[in-house]
């Protein structure tokens, strides 16, 4: 065999096997969409509650989170823009991601990534963010992708000035009016890591178009889940009282909520594993349609 061979087939050897970021954002990818994978996501779980750790709103904690995010989404070829807003004598600051070529006013799946005060927040909620960068792993390259905006935001949880939700209530409010009246609607995924069944639902403020559409799917995904309406207690909150219909995913109380012992450790990897399934059949359940559907019920 000749050098030229030899050479020729090295290259071949050690050449990717996946398609590149700018093929995928041309439409490229085919064929089926892959699992959820639980490693993937729980890999970002322990990098956000282990590594980092606490993550108080317009912190240095919250600030290095936003920054991971950030980096998971544009090494999977996401545009990304950084929010940023005033908090508490500080600089909060919400994480947005889409694919290029995404619609003019997509459905917006969400997730926040700051904690309490002396917590490190793996189910509250870097449960919700790591299958928010999953989900956009499953996604990447693909036009279902375009139907999409991917958030992980900043200032949920209550602060020194008596508010929450406060990086969902600035997302809404940059939306301007005609975004807020185009806006096909949104998902909260928060502190769905240890619990079951997986409780969905809205707070009964805006439509419940769009909660009950997730509640159908996730029950056709085989998916053990609970309707109930509950609390303006996520970032669905902002969305409803905007008029958006909006819907939440919970896992339910447990022992470690707000607590030094909200860990990695603490977190089942199972529950964890079943509402990332239960996020990707919704979102790979989309159509355009629906997203009209859910715009006309405004």
């Amino acid at each position: 065999m000749t050098l030229r061979r030899y050479l020729v087939i090295a290259l071949l050897l050690v050449l990717p096997t996946t398609p590149p970021v700018s093929a995928l954002s041309s439409g490229a990818a085919t064929g089926a969409v892959e699992k959820f994978d639980r490693s993937k996501a729980m890999k970002h779980v322990w990098r956000l509650a282990n590594r980092i750790g606490v993550r108080v709103r317009a912190t240095d904690g919250e600030k290095r989170a936003a920054r991971y995010i950030r980096r998971q989404f544009e090494n999977l070829g996401y545009r990304v823009n950084v929010q940023k807003f005033a908090v508490d004598g500080g600089t909060s600051r919400n994480v947005v991601a889409w694919w290029p070529g995404v619609i003019e006013h997509p459905f917006v799946v969400g997730g926040h990534m700051d904690t309490v005060a002396r917590s490190p927040g793996a189910n509250d909620n870097a449960s919700g963010v790591s299958i928010l960068i999953e989900t956009a792993r499953l996604l990447r390259g693909r036009d279902k992708a375009r139907l999409f905006k991917f958030v992980a935001f900043g200032s949920e949880e209550f602060g020194a000035n008596g508010k929450h939700h406060v990086g969902s209530h600035v997302y809404v409010k940059r939306l301007g009016p005609r975004g807020r009246e185009r806006s096909p609607g949104m998902v909260s995924v928060d502190m769905v890591g240890d619990g079951r069944p997986l409780i969905v639902g809205n707070s009964g403020i805006a439509g419940d178009v769009v909660a009950k559409e997730l509640y159908r799917q996730l029950r056709d995904a085989k998916v053990s889940v609970r309707f109930d309406t509950w609390c303006d207690c996520s970032d669905h909150g902002p969305f409803e009282h905007a008029g958006i219909p909006a819907s939440y995913m919970w896992s339910g109380d447990e022992p470690d909520y707000h607590a030094p012992s909200d860990t990695p450790w603490n977190m089942p990897t199972d529950d964890l594993y079943r509402s990332g399934r239960a996020v990707r059949a919704f979102v790979l359940s989309l159509s355009r349609s629906d997203l009209r559907r859910f715009r006309n019920s405004h």
